[in-house]
């Protein structure tokens, strides 16, 4: 099984789920999200034994939504900058573990979520995506299942029965096309 990470969620999650500040003694640098992406990844691991990992993150640059739509994600607040400094040293743990980096300018992690996905399907390869963002689970297929991470603590996986259940019967496929006529505030994107 391949375990794919949406490294920018998983984060995001890592960071907010501890509220207490945890820094280094030494430094002062805060550590928070690193501490707690790294107790995430390994608890990850010991759940769903993949024999493969890869991660993939967003740049900061637009991405190819920009583009087409200006105000998509325009109302979401900066990212706080105890946070951003965080991924750097959230980079270095990943490559510390040799675990493949996926990213590419004007695409977001999700896009490479989906093709990395798309890729081990056409390969027979089972795919447990490890993500915060309801957006993945139109990705969910016989061989392609999700674990939305709620909380640092509590996930739940998505296969397609789980999304049926959710989503009133509607298919993985069918969700693109909820999201398209409701909309979606969380990027700002009208209905």
């Amino acid at each position: 099984m391949l375990m794919l990470l949406d490294g920018h969620a998983m984060v995001y999650r890592a960071w907010y789920a501890i509220k207490t500040p945890m820094t280094v003694r030494s430094t002062g640098q805060e550590v928070r999200g690193v501490y707690n992406f790294a107790q995430m990844l390994r608890r990850a691991i010991d759940t769903f034994r993949p024999d493969q990992l890869a991660i993939t993150f967003d740049l900061p640059s637009p991405t190819f939504r920009h583009k087409l739509f200006p105000a998509y994600k325009a109302h979401r607040p900066e990212m706080p900058q105890e946070l951003r400094e965080q991924f750097p040293l959230v980079r270095r743990l990943v490559e510390s573990f040799q675990i493949p980096i996926y990213e590419l300018e004007g695409l977001e992690a999700d896009d490479l979520l989906g093709t990395l996905s798309a890729q081990a399907e056409a390969e027979g390869i089972e795919v447990m995506i490890l993500t915060g963002d309801t957006d993945v689970l139109q990705l969910v297929s016989p061989t392609v299942r999700v674990a939305l991470q709620y909380r640092a603590g509590e996930r739940i996986v998505f296969d397609q029965d789980k999304v049926a259940e959710k989503y009133g019967g509607l298919t993985p496929e069918q969700l693109i096309h909820l999201k398209a006529l409701r909309g979606d505030p969380s990027d700002n994107i009208p209905g």
